[in-house]
């Protein structure tokens, strides 16, 4: 049954970029159906989530790795349900490494526990912004947009 499920998922190349959205608003429509298709099928709890979300947008965790800067192993770990207890900028790492549109970086942030839309310090509205205007930057683009406002950037330029 599980060999059934992922031969029959859909595979999505990218999202929509904002700018792109921005200067051709037809292509909302396209960024919409892709949300919906996924949304259809998307397991219930947060590991399934980020090895669907990951495979649906035809990612390897090496790739994800790379844009992330968290490691292959720790990818696998949380995936496997091997790893608990990651950070709140683990998941937006790994949100801003596969350019996830806002509506599954939230939904994947709460239910690992974090509610950043709610708490209204300096960090958490910059995370916000990030997710919601900046999530197909590079990871090195959205430390710098951290640092140039005076926070710690998600992650450092190792992987981890």
């Amino acid at each position: 049954m599980i060999q059934n499920l992922k031969t029959k998922r859909n595979k999505i190349n990218k999202f929509e970029t904002i700018t792109e959205i921005k200067s051709e608003p037809q292509k909302f429509n396209e960024y919409y159906n892709k949300i919906q298709i996924i949304a259809s099928d998307l397991p219930y709890n947060f590991r399934e989530k980020i090895r669907y979300l990951r495979e649906t947008i035809g990612m390897t965790r090496e790739q994800l790795e790379e844009k992330s800067t968290i490691s292959a192993q720790t990818i696998k770990q949380i995936e496997n349900n091997e790893k608990r207890g990651y950070s709140q900028d683990t998941i937006i790492a790994l949100c801003i490494g596969m350019s996830l549109p806002p509506e599954f970086s939230f939904e994947l942030l709460k239910i690992a526990g974090f509610n950043i839309e709610n708490n209204y310090n300096i960090r958490n509205c910059l995370l916000c912004f990030i997710l919601r205007n900046l999530y197909d930057r590079p990871i090195d683009d959205i430390n710098s947009f951290l640092e140039l406002n005076g926070e710690l950037a998600i992650t450092n330029k190792s992987i981890k």
